[in-house]
Formats: C-alpha cells, structure tokens, sequence
C-alpha cells in the first residue's frame, strides 16, 4: 500500500503558482430598444438648423352659416393659437483613458465604450419622450396602472384617435415588457393569422403596430406609462444630433471621446395621443 502523505503542496502552499487569466471578452450590458424618438414627428428639424425657439401656428376650422336671403353676411374673426419647440435640453456623454493604462490591459478600453457614448444620449432623448405621455397634456387616457391593458382598452384608445380625425399613417403603440405579458393572453396576438414580421414589433392591432420596451416610464409594481398615437401628437426637434468626438490631452497624457446633443420637445396635438396605463 502506499504510504498516506502528511504533507503535500495544495491551493494554500502553491498560491504564488496559481494562474490568473483575464477574458479578452466582456459582458457588455444590455441596450433598451429605443421606439419612441423614431415614432414622433422629426419634420420640423429642417426649420430650427439654428436659432432656439420654433414658433408653430394653428389654423383652425372656419363655421358654416345659414344664408338668410337679402341680408349681409357675417365674416369669422379668427384668432389663432400657436405651439412652441424650445431647444432646452443640452446632453453629453464621455469618458477619458490614461495612456499609461493601454500597455496594462489585454482589451481596448477605448473601442469598448465608443458604442456606449451615442446609447446613453440616444436613450436620454427616448425617455424624454417617453416622460410627456403622463405630464398632464395628453388628456385622453384608458386602462389601470399595475393592471394588464385590456382589449376594450385597445378599442376605446382607438375611437380616440378616430374623434380626433388622427391620419390612419402614422400610428402606433408603445408599450412594456409587462404589458406584453397581458397581450399575450388575447388570442388577437398569439395567433399567427394576426402577426407581424418587423423587427421588435410584438404584433399588429388594426393597423397598429405594438413595440416592446423597457424604456417607458413606470415600473413591474407601480405600472408603466404605454401609449397609442400617431406620430403628429408629439413634435421633436434634435438640433445637434450626436457625433463622437476624441482627442489626445497632453496635460494628463490621455485619449478622451466625446459626444453632445441638444434637442426640445412638445405635445403638438394631444388628441392625437392615448395613455394606456397598463401592467
């Protein structure tokens, strides 16, 4: 039989051996699928290249009258409102690396976040939008907040937008992954005869396509701020959209990247908007 060992090198005694090895890959965390910038409407950043202030006028709707023979006519005095975008909200996202730090490290720290500086402004801009669906301007609201989004939800916030004579192009809804989990239990978005292919489109409801996110305002307890409308409810002007910008310090001896944005935002016609308080 062999002889039991009393001592022997183990984890303890070989400590100063052991290896240490550092991935060259990284767990990068995970994006927010970004819908609501792309569903507003963006046309009227042509017109505020520079300057702060776009002023927007309304034109209302002239009255039909009776005609009573042999008597004059009555003219309309009209006096119009007008809406306001205002450049006021100025964002940037950056960072900074050490030159001495390059040589130290086995990934380039600078590559890996170069993505993440455009992210963070683009999901700045997103949520500000996402913020003006319960602020108070869009009126019309269906649904219970912490309770699943119901198909007679859906129908009411549609007649909504059919009062309000809302163009059918144009149309969506917004909505949380919590919400998603209601849909999925009315036959009308498990059943393939109503899918739809686009990417990051949950389904389509009379026309409606249904987007998934984790970027509407609320949370799994409280509830999430979904919305249906078409996209003239709100107007966005980006004025300086973001460009990545490095350079090298020589003061600190560092690389630095860069990026600003400036953007203004309104509820142009809120009637064109639904708050569907959902799960």
């Amino acid at each position: 039989m062999p002889d039991s060992a009393t001592e022997f090198i183990d984890l303890a005694t070989a400590d100063k051996f052991l290896e240490e090895v550092w991935s060259t890959k990284c767990v990068v965390a995970r994006e927010s699928k970004l819908y609501f910038a792309p569903n507003v409407n963006r046309g009227f950043e042509a017109e505020l290249l520079r300057g702060q202030i776009l002023r927007v006028q309304h034109i209302s709707d002239l009255a039909a009258r009776s005609k009573t023979a042999n008597t004059a006519i009555t003219f309309e005095t009209v006096t119009e409102t007008e809406s306001t975008i205002t450049i006021g909200t100025y964002v940037y996202a950056a960072y900074a690396l050490e030159d001495v730090i390059k040589p130290m490290v086995n990934v380039s720290k600078i590559e890996l976040y170069v993505g993440k500086v455009g992210y963070a402004l683009a999901k700045n801009e997103d949520s500000a939008l996402a913020a003006l669906i319960d602020d108070g301007t869009i009126t019309q609201s269906v649904g219970t907040l912490a309770t699943d989004i119901t198909y007679d939800n859906l129908v009411r916030g549609d007649q909504y937008l059919n009062d309000a004579d809302a163009p059918e192009e144009g149309r969506v809804i917004i909505t949380s992954p919590a919400s998603k989990a209601g849909f999925l239990k009315q036959d009308n978005f498990i059943n393939k005869d109503y899918t739809d292919n686009r990417n990051g489109v949950l389904g389509s409801w009379m026309g409606y396509p249904i987007f998934v996110t984790t970027n509407t305002d609320g949370s799994n307890s409280a509830g999430h701020d979904s919305v249906m409308m078409q996209k003239e409810c709100i107007a966005h002007i980006s004025q300086i959209k973001p460009v990545v910008k490095t350079f090298w310090d020589i003061n600190y001896f560092c690389g630095k990247v860069a990026a600003l944005t400036t953007y203004g935002s309104t509820i142009m016609r809120a009637t064109f908007g639904v708050w569907m308080k959902g799960a």
